[in-house]
């Protein structure tokens, strides 16, 4: 309890100044044909305070903001007009798409992935997550600006379903994106000791919270 007041605490130094911004630069079509369409996306996180800041997340990891809200990636939002498409999986990060020859090698690859998890003890999976959650520790300097560039594919997929509600995306209406991030700390903790949560925690500022970007227009068209 000590330790959560703390890191509380140290949140709330910034008071109700808002201490991160998250904008788009830019996204614009980087090559397209008939199966689908890139885009390249450069956008920005800036450290509006004068003091350095510390938080989770994976920037150029971006998931479909209904994804889950305990997943320390950008999520990004896509709108038709003014109406947001609630369907998953319409966009997805270049680096995380994995093609396969025939239904046989995307199997084969499916059991590997269950094999390998099967395979880990508790204690090595948990160690797995620690990991990731160190590598996911950001620091920027007070008034700091980091720049950041991801490469967002569409499949030219028009049609999608999220449970009972189904979506068409329409080829003349104008459609746009939007960045959302949700900042935690102690909420990704659970896989570490009381001991390992105040060596993470200790001598920094981590700040919480839901920030979000501009909308900028996505070219889903013909």
């Amino acid at each position: 309890m000590k330790l959560i007041v703390c890191l509380l605490f140290a949140v709330a130094v910034f008071g109700q100044q808002k201490p991160l911004e998250i904008k788009i630069d830019s996204l614009s079509v980087l090559n397209s044909n008939e199966t689908e369409r890139k885009f390249i996306l450069h956008y920005h996180l800036t450290n509006l305070t004068n003091k350095p800041i510390t938080f989770i997340l994976n920037p150029k990891d971006l998931i479909p903001i209904g994804a889950g809200s305990l997943r320390p990636n950008v999520y990004y939002k896509l709108y038709e007009n003014e109406t947001a498409i609630e369907a998953n999986g319409i966009i997805n990060v270049e680096s995380n798409i994995r093609y396969f020859k025939s239904e046989a090698e995307y199997t084969q690859y499916i059991d590997s992935v269950d094999t390998y998890i099967k395979s880990r003890t508790p204690e090595q999976l948990s160690q797995i997550k620690k990991d990731g959650f160190l590598e996911n520790i950001q620091n920027i300097e007070a008034n700091q600006t980091k720049h950041f560039t991801t490469i967002l594919v569409w499949d030219k997929n028009r049609y999608h379903r999220n449970g009972d509600i189904e979506y068409y995306i329409e080829e003349k209406e104008k459609h746009f994106l939007e960045l959302h991030i949700n900042l935690m700390a102690e909420e990704l903790l659970s896989n570490f000791t009381e001991d390992e949560k105040k060596e993470v925690l200790s001598n920094k500022i981590f700040i919480k919270g839901w920030f979000t970007s501009n909308k900028i227009e996505i070219d889903l068209g013909e």
